[in-house]
Formats: structure tokens, C-alpha cells, sequence
């Protein structure tokens, strides 16, 4: 199972949460909040690591932190959010690229870039938090059959992930100028349900051990290429609102 994803619109991007040093400004009761966050995700990924998801309790996290569990549930409301808090991070970090107004790189540039810092990290983990994560990904599967929410949490991720990356895809195109709105551009959407699916397929395939150690990086790009060289956007491409409403052939868009 790859990294699972949401916007982490609950979560500042890594650069936030993982300097030492805050930025000017910040005060020091802000401070004190983003070194527990962190304790909170360096403590729970280790201790899933050690002794499984199922085998770590809310309580030992928080005591090795020194909080109270009352405490740990302000800033995570479970464990499955607790599990996933890494990665929710990194993708936070995405959704800023992708939402900022001014920025310079298309949709498909941040995606390479995204999957690229992804899989350095998959590979060679630049901390132990990280490396612990990328085990305990190894056994994610296992702790899935076992616990229900992080089906929905996943699912709700990949689906939040879908949503994110077509409304940038769309809006790189245009779509959302007029009184389209991106949501509704067909092939931005569908681009992206299969970029998703790729870095899912592709994940799942390296911690299987399915793969060369050091191809994961590779891998991903190659889908990215794949996809979008067979999912060429041509001016037939129709919309959502023109396939619903029949105006479109079911063929549009598709060369031959």
C-alpha cells in the first residue's frame, strides 16, 4: 500500500512542522504545539514499528511524550490519523504548490517533483521517523484487515488526492475561466484517477518486493509518461456536463 494521501488541509507543510527553528513570529506557545506534533509522529511511528499498530495504545504514545492522552486526542483525533500523519504532511506540501495563484510550474511538473521527493525518501529516508514509516508501510496491509477506520481514512485520502490534482490539471488547461467549473472537466479528471492509480500500483508493487530496490523513482515517472502520452487532451475532449448531458460522442477526444 503507497503513502495514502488527503489535501492535510489540518496540517501545515513540512517545513512547519519539522524545523527546529519556526519562523519569526511565530510565539512560543505555537512552538511548543509544532515540537508536540512532531514528538507525536516521531514516537507513534516508532512504536508501530516495534511492537505493530494494533499492539501500540494512545496511552504509551503519550506517555512517552509526556502528555496526557486527553492531550494527544487535540491534536490527532485517533490512532489511523496518527498512522498516516507523515505522509498527510507531504501531501500538505503539495496542495500548497497546487493552489498558489502565482506559481510558475504546470500541474504535471509538481506531480514529477512530488512522486521524485516520494520515492528519494522511500528509498533512502532522510530520518528516522521516515524510515520507521516506510516500514511500517510494509505492514500496512495487516493493519488494515484489522481496523476499519484506516480503510474509510485511506479511501477518503486517495479520493481527496483524485480531487486535488485534477482541479490543477483543469485549471492549467483553463477550465474554470468561464462558467465551467474544474470539477466538471472530464479529462482532467480521468488523467488524474489513472496518475493516482499509477503511484498506488507503483508503491504497492516496491514494498512488495516486486521491484529493483532502487527503481521506485523511475517507476513513477515512467507511469506518469505512460498516462499522459495515451491520455493526449485534444479540443474534442468533451466535459463532464456535455457526457452526463448525451451533446458528446462517446468516442471524443480519443485518437486513433
Amino acid at each position: 500500500m503507497p503513502p495514502l494521501n488527503n489535501s492535510g488541509a489540518d496540517h501545515p507543510p513540512p517545513e512547519d512542522q519539522s524545523s527546529p527553528d519556526p519562523a519569526a513570529g511565530t510565539s512560543l506557545r505555537e512552538r511548543k504545539k509544532i515540537r508536540t506534533r512532531n514528538a507525536l509522529i516521531e514516537v507513534s511511528q516508532r512504536l508501530f514499528a516495534e511492537k505493530g499498530y494494533n499492539g501500540t495504545t494512545l496511552e504509551e504514545i503519550s506517555a512517552e511524550v509526556e502528555i496526557t492522552t486527553q492531550t494527544l486526542l487535540r491534536y490527532f483525533d485517533s490512532k489511523a490519523q496518527l498512522a498516516l500523519a507523515p505522509v498527510r504532511i507531504h501531501v500538505a506540501g503539495l496542495k500548497s504548490l497546487l493552489e498558489d495563484p502565482n506559481r510558475s510550474s504546470d500541474t504535471l511538473s509538481i506531480w514529477r517533483e512530488f512522486l521524485t521527493r516520494e520515492s528519494s525518501e522511500g528509498s533512502s529516508p532522510s530520518s528516522p521517523t521516515t524510515a520507521g514509516y516506510i516500514r511500517n508501510l510494509r505492514e500496512f496491509r495487516n493493519w488494515v484487515d484489522k481496523d476499519p477506520v484506516l480503510i474509510a481514512m485511506g479511501t477518503d485520502m486517495e479520493r481527496r488526492l483524485r480531487e486535488m490534482l485534477s482541479t490543477a490539471l483543469a485549471v492549467d488547461c483553463g477550465v474554470g475561466t468561464d462558467d465551467l467549473h474544474p470539477t466538471l472537466d472530464l479529462h482532467s479528471t480521468l488523467l488524474a484517477a489513472v496518475l493516482v492509480a499509477g503511484r498506488t500500483a507503483v508503491w504497492d508493487r516496491w514494498l512488495a518486493g516486486g521491484a529493483e530496490p532502487d527503481s521506485l523513482g523511475e517507476d513513477h515517472l515512467a507511469v506518469v509518461d505512460y498516462a499522459v502520452g495515451n491520455m493526449p487532451r485534444t479540443d474534442m475532449t468533451p466535459t463532464a456536463r456535455e457526457v452526463t448531458a448525451g451533446s458528446g460522442p462517446p468516442d471524443a477526444g480519443v485518437e486513433r
